[in-house]
């Protein structure tokens, strides 16, 4: 429910409505208090698009390697003008359970699962071991912007 507040030297009445800022997927979201009236229709999370957008090219590129078209991630970084090391780290991405990659393309991954988290930290191959992994990630870490993002 939106507050009003009235003050005392006029008859002025100014609505306010306490908002919060958060930093999700690279961009500042607007969240809306609890009690506001916005928050009821606001049904869907914030998506990260840089990780969506580098799953999706580790994926391709995983493809691009699977079919005999290029034969490592080097060759794909002088292709796309990269370095190897950016491209065999999203490639990585590729080997991610369905489940994470589900919750992040819902955006209902943990605001602490970030392309920074992925590229400097290793995770286990065993889909079950990353699950229990990825929900123990913090969901507040400091605000960094991250250089790796695409």
């Amino acid at each position: 429910m939106q507050k009003t507040e009235i003050f005392p030297q006029s008859d002025e009445v100014s609505p306010f409505t306490p908002i919060k800022f958060r930093q999700r997927g690279g961009r500042k979201v607007i969240i809306p208090s609890d009690d506001s009236t916005i928050q009821k229709y606001i049904t869907k999370p914030a998506t990260n698009t840089p990780l969506i957008n580098a799953i999706a090219r580790a994926f391709y590129w995983s493809k691009l390697i699977d079919l005999g078209i290029v034969a490592s991630g080097s060759e794909i970084a002088a292709r796309e003008g990269l370095e190897p090391s950016t491209v065999n780290e999203r490639l990585r991405l590729s080997l991610l359970s369905p489940t994470i990659i589900e919750s992040i393309l819902n955006g209902t991954e943990s605001e602490g699962l970030r392309m920074q988290w992925l590229t400097r930290n290793s995770f286990p191959d065993d889909w079950n071991k990353q699950e229990n992994l990825f929900k123990c990630i913090p969901d507040t870490l400091p605000d960094v912007q991250d250089p790796l993002v695409v």
